[in-house]
């Protein structure tokens, strides 16, 4: 998995949502969404690469943006030919040029993890989301002991198989998953209401026994 490749759709399809990862991806946007979350006006996505949101559930807008800062033409031809109905941009990754209180609900999907000083940057989702509306966050348990051993498993045998060789894959998540999920729930908990959260695939509100933490953000 070299470093320039993983961002391509094949690496999407064939990695992250192939078989258990995939089955357990898939089932993480049916949690994104819950039924009060189904009907909002506009919509902004941060960070969906090649599997949008609005590819798993069926949501009810009138405008849905996608921002990404893979500025890929894959990427944004993906978009054109399989999205329409999605404004797709680019973005800096600290920025969001949109006005205050723009949106009814914001959807980030395992992204907070790779986004330095992440606590501003939710800040700036904040900022453009309309007061009374939702963040919606998933990130992985990385750091946690089953999603280490998870790790172990997948260089032992997928990796093997086709293979990668572990230390690049060390050295891409070394760079890219930057925060780990304590230190992701220490500021969401410390700083923001959080309306609801839970984990996957076990439920127990332990770190150390789940893949996955999905919760939502209110702006009062």
């Amino acid at each position: 998995m070299e470093n320039k490749n993983h961002f391509k759709q094949k690496n999407y399809e064939e990695y992250l949502y192939n078989g258990f990862l995939g089955f357990l991806f898939k089932y993480q946007h049916k949690k994104l969404s819950p039924s009060y979350l189904r009907n909002k006006e506009k919509i902004l996505e941060i960070g969906p690469g090649f599997e949008p949101h609005i590819k798993f559930v069926k949501l009810k807008f009138s405008q849905y943006y996608c921002l990404e800062i893979n500025t890929s033409e894959e990427l944004r031809e993906y978009y054109k030919n399989n999205f329409s109905d999605i404004i797709f941009d680019n973005y800096d990754g600290k920025k969001l040029n949109f006005p205050d209180n723009t949106f009814d609900r914001i959807i980030i999907s395992h992204t907070l993890e790779h986004i330095p000083d992440f606590e501003n940057f939710i800040n700036e989702m904040l900022r453009v989301l309309k007061k009374g509306s939702f963040i919606s966050i998933a990130s992985p348990c990385d750091n946690g002991f089953f999603w280490r051993l998870g790790r172990f498993f997948l260089k032992k045998t997928y990796h093997r198989a086709k293979g990668i060789k572990e230390i690049d894959y060390d050295y891409i998540m070394a760079k890219e998953h930057i925060n780990t999920i304590f230190q992701i729930l220490s500021v969401l908990r410390k700083n923001y209401y959080i309306k609801k959260e839970i984990f996957l695939p076990f439920r127990l509100k332990i770190v150390d026994l789940n893949l996955i933490h999905i919760c939502h953000i209110l702006k009062e």
